[in-house]
């Protein structure tokens, strides 16, 4: 039997993300020129990604004769601080969060808190990778326009991970194992090889590590492919919430009811439930399970150090064909910088720009190693993105090609069901409290539509 990860490693890098470094002075901005730009940022997951975005900074305060108060916060705490803009509290000049894009992006530009972002993208708007900027793309409630309302800098989706030499020792071969592409049978597939895993030694493994927990975004991420795999729509094409609509109900509740089955068949583990958003990293890392599904690629950028184990140990794989044989199409999330209504828009917008020019672009994301994609179709020409032996980067550029629209771009109010993490809760309840599948679904559907109905009313 193999020797597997030590898990002192790989804590240290999938912890950086969550205790990042916090500034020292996040002071609320003001309506004074003189000012330094104060700039919010996540904190870098690699010490790459924070030494690179420092460097530019540097660089522009060079340049244009300007200060910058660059202000470090871990991804929740700037999180909780764009939750307090929106509820009247200080904002900076400029803010880069790694999921404030997703949570937030859509709200800060339907209530005006940011200001559009056309006259800074548009030089480069012929590079940007198909449904960039249909994703950043936001509706302002005061002029009834859409616009694109942040600077993109980088883009992920969810991708499926497996422990390649761990399936060729539950299987007894020194091959390559076929995974099936389509739904039933791939999933059936890593619940079937549990048990051989279990049969060859490795007691304590799952086939299968998907969260069940409300605590991380993850399983609302998930979930989404789930719902994409059965069909189902929450949202049409102009915004409206088509929960109502029966058939649609009925598809909900079979994706449920198919996500779920994992957990109560025993191929993931009962502590899904308790699970925060880097609990699958450790479990799989841990080699407690033989897959597992991300919404980054930190899993494998954890290793990187590790050829052995990145290169031949760990593989990546698209996602399964949806009920309809089809490819399911998944959310992008693009990792983007927004520009805040206020005194120093005009250097906020030169910094913008000095950020986005390749060589400095470029840099700041090949810091992420590899975690999050470029969203420059020039800067993914650069041979970074096409070692053909990279089956993680090749894979994740195989998924977000297939890309949809979020549904919080067709409506603002959809970032609260994320905030609130409604479809987690109902996959928590079934799982914990083993309430049916029926009532959780429509225990979500009643908060969907409250949300909506206070949404329109505010």
């Amino acid at each position: 039997m193999k020797l597997h990860l030590p898990l002192t490693s790989l804590l240290f890098s999938l912890m950086l993300g969550g205790c990042g470094m916090t500034g020292l002075n996040p002071v609320a901005t003001d309506n004074s020129t003189e000012r330094d730009l104060l700039v919010w940022w996540s904190e870098g997951y690699y010490p790459e990604e924070t030494d690179a975005i420092e460097a530019i900074t540097r660089k522009w305060e060079k340049e244009s004769g300007k200060k910058v108060d660059l202000v470090f916060f871990n991804d929740g705490e700037i999180s909780q601080r764009a939750t307090q803009i929106l509820n009247g509290g200080p904002k900076p000049d400029l803010m880069y969060g790694y999921s404030v894009g997703d949570s937030h992006g859509p709200t800060f530009a339907y209530k005006g808190f940011v200001v559009p972002t056309d006259d800074v993208i548009n030089k480069f708007i012929d590079d940007y990778s198909p449904g960039i900027i249909e994703n950043i793309t936001f509706l302002n409630k005061s002029s009834g326009l859409r616009s694109p309302y942040s600077v993109p800098l980088s883009v992920s989706s969810a991708y499926i991970h497996y422990w390649k030499d761990l399936l060729q020792e539950a299987n007894n071969t020194e091959l390559d194992i076929s995974i099936p592409d389509t739904w039933n049978e791939f999933w059936t597939f890593w619940g079937d090889n549990q048990q051989r895993a279990i049969d060859a030694g490795f007691v304590d493994i799952k086939g299968i590590g998907l969260p069940m927990a409300s605590s991380t975004s993850d399983t609302h991420i998930l979930f989404d492919f789930f719902l994409e795999a059965h069909g189902a729509k929450i949202l049409s094409d102009d915004g409206k919430l088509m929960l109502s609509d029966a058939d649609e109900r009925s598809k909900i509740i079979a994706a449920m009811k198919d996500y779920i089955s994992f957990y109560k068949k025993g191929w993931v583990s009962k502590k899904a439930t308790e699970w925060g958003d880097v609990d699958n990293n450790i479990d799989f890392l841990s080699s407690l399970s033989l897959m597992t599904a991300n919404p980054t690629l930190s899993i494998p950028g954890s290793q990187t150090a590790d050829e052995v184990a990145y290169y031949e140990r760990i593989a990546s794989v698209g996602w399964p064909k949806g009920l309809d044989g089809e490819p399911v199409r998944t959310d992008i999330s693009v990792k983007q910088m927004f520009i805040f209504d206020g005194a120093k828009i005009n250097e906020a917008k030169s910094f913008a720009r000095h950020l986005i020019k390749p060589e400095n672009l470029s840099r700041y994301v090949e810091g992420s190693q590899g975690r999050y994609l470029p969203v420059s179709i020039s800067i993914l020409e650069n041979p970074f993105w096409n070692e053909l032996r990279n089956t993680h980067i090749q894979a994740s550029r195989e998924t977000v090609n297939n890309y949809k629209l979020a549904y919080q771009i067709y409506n603002p109010a959809y970032t609260e069901v994320r905030r609130q993490n409604i479809w987690a809760q109902a996959i928590q309840q079934v799982c914990e409290n083993g309430i049916p599948v029926e009532r959780a679904v429509d225990n979500a559907i009643d908060s969907i539509e409250s949300i909506f109905k206070k949404w329109e009313r505010s």
